[in-house]
């Protein structure tokens, strides 16, 4: 039995569509672009501005030293001269656990989260971002823990506390649910809206901004920050920037128009 498991490409495309209920009727009434976003800002057509990118920040403490804080602090230096985050995918080890995001990335990076002063009352499936940051899933972000591992790692919790500034094995009971976790963190998660009457309210309360190709989501700091995809586009100074791994099956389309189902889209 493997440590962990990840699931087929098929089957992450096919959740992800499902949780952000992929041309939903009344999204394509509505003449929504599921794949593209605007960011809510003043300076998006200023040519000349600066940006962050960070990626595989999942870990935790190590030896007493939190690898992330270190990096959290870095970025604040610049703070005021960059307009948004990149996250390359990763965002919590091992296995994206709900109960890791707290310590491994809420607590580290709570300066660029609302409330961020109260880090521990911050629910992963609740962030919102003051400033824009914009992750695509990473391989550990689909993995799971098979049931019997994730019962050996619990019962090994007072050794792993005797040792943890040696070694932690940064997993939960399970995992991510198969990205569940991550798309409840970051994605505009539509599955959770019960009924087409709350839908359309939803709809026509943040899907509002033109895009290339239709409507699209408005991405606004410090109101709501999520993700229309697990892949996205979005503009920048003139800049069009695509938020996916390029593999051979996407290199057919025209840039910059993102095509509407990847082939070959993994993360």
């Amino acid at each position: 039995m493997e440590f962990v498991s990840d699931p087929p490409i098929a089957v992450k495309i096919q959740k992800m569509k499902h949780r952000v209920r992929w041309q939903h009727p009344l999204i394509t009434q509505r003449q929504i672009d599921q794949t593209e976003l605007v960011l809510d800002d003043r300076d998006v057509d200023n040519p000349t501005f600066s940006f962050l990118v960070i990626g595989d920040s999942g870990s935790g403490s190590h030896r007493k030293h939190n690898p992330q804080r270190k990096i959290a602090e870095m970025m604040l230096q610049h703070g005021e001269d960059s307009k948004f985050v990149l996250h390359t995918g990763d965002v919590v080890y091992l296995v994206g656990s709900r109960e890791y995001y707290l310590r491994n990335f809420i607590d580290p990076y709570r300066e660029l989260l609302v409330g961020g002063d109260q880090p521990k009352q911050i629910k992963h499936n609740r962030m919102v971002f003051n400033r824009p940051f914009l992750p695509v899933p990473g391989n550990h972000d689909y993995y799971d823990l098979p049931l019997i591992y994730g019962i050996l790692a619990q019962t090994a919790v007072p050794l792993r506390y005797l040792l943890r500034s040696r070694v932690d094995l940064d997993v939960g009971w399970q995992g991510s649910h198969q990205g569940k976790i991550y798309a409840q963190a970051f994605l505009d998660y539509l599955l959770a809206i019960d009924n087409d009457a709350a839908l359309a309210q939803h709809l026509d309360q943040h899907y509002t901004a033109k895009g290339s190709a239709g409507y699209c989501l408005r991405y606004q700091p410090n109101q709501f920050t999520r993700l229309p995809n697990r892949y996205y586009q979005f503009r920048y100074g003139g800049i069009d920037f695509l938020r996916s791994i390029l593999t051979p099956s996407m290199r057919q389309f025209p840039y910059p128009k993102m095509p509407k189902e990847p082939l070959n889209d993994a993360y």
